[in-house]
């Protein structure tokens, strides 16, 4: 077995630049001796150094940790820098599992609403209080509804995804109830998670009158207007104002026929 090598033999041998090897000796983590020519000449005691290098850059691990362990290595060093990467390791891991969940979460909710049975029926739920991330905007067009919901998504990006997103929504204006144009909107909102500290509204808990339907969006005039006779024929009376929950939209798909969009209005 050779004693020594070249810089381009380690470099092949480790899949490494020369440029590494040279920026690994420049922060002291190695130190090949000098050839009579002038060049570096790598040892033995350069590979085990190497080795422990190359496994600890795949982990992550900066060229100064990197260097104070090689100058400390001892048992108690090499267990602190184990757990060390674990308890980083796991940090990383806690976002990856949230998203994970919310993924598994959307596509549950995207499966259901594929079999919607009640379509255009209403229904009368008992809502618990949600808490919801607002922005006020005047809004009258599906275009400005979306814009809306980016400079929403904006406010919280990491937490907030248009994609998949069957929690965003629409309050209809006052001024679009009174003259029964229920596509006049004054705010959108994110439902958001129950224990999410960056909201600014409650959905008060309480009774809802609800409606869900499948298809294009003008579907929400006729339908707004049957909800609003029921709650008249049976004496109910409004509490709150009512919205849009836009289940499934242009995020989740280009088929109109396939938006599932949920009218809702409080009762007492």
């Amino acid at each position: 077995m050779k004693k020594t090598y070249n810089i381009g033999e380690i470099a092949e041998l480790y899949n490494i630049g020369p440029d590494s090897l040279r920026y690994y000796e420049k922060k002291g983590l190695i130190s090949p001796a000098r050839s009579d020519n002038g060049y570096r000449v790598y040892t033995l005691n350069d590979i085990w150094k190497l080795n422990i290098i190359k496994d600890l850059r795949k982990l992550n691990f900066s060229t100064n940790q990197i260097k104070n362990y090689l100058k400390t290595r001892d048992i108690r060093s090499t267990i602190n820098l184990m757990e060390t990467k674990i308890d980083i390791i796991e940090q990383e891991i806690e976002p990856l599992l949230k998203v994970k969940k919310a993924l598994q979460k959307k596509v549950g909710h995207l499966k259901e609403f594929t079999k919607l049975q009640k379509e255009e029926q209403i229904e009368i739920k008992n809502i618990n209080s949600r808490k919801i991330l607002f922005i006020d905007e005047n809004i009258s067009t599906d275009y400005e509804v979306d814009l809306a919901f980016r400079k929403l998504e904006g406010l919280n990006d990491k937490k907030l995804f248009l994609f998949g997103n069957k929690d965003m929504g629409v309050l209809i204006s006052q001024e679009g109830m009174k003259s029964k144009d229920y596509t006049l909107y004054e705010k959108a909102f994110f439902i958001v998670e129950k224990d999410e500290d960056i909201y600014n509204a409650i959905l008060p808990a309480g009774k809802y009158l609800s409606i869900t339907y499948r298809g294009d969006y003008s579907k929400s005039q006729k339908l707004f207007s049957t909800a609003l006779n029921y709650i008249s024929e049976q004496g109910y009376k409004t509490t709150g104002q009512a919205m849009e929950i836009y289940r499934l939209d242009i995020h989740g798909t280009e088929k109109k026929e396939e938006f599932i969009t949920e009218i809702q209005i409080p009762l007492k």
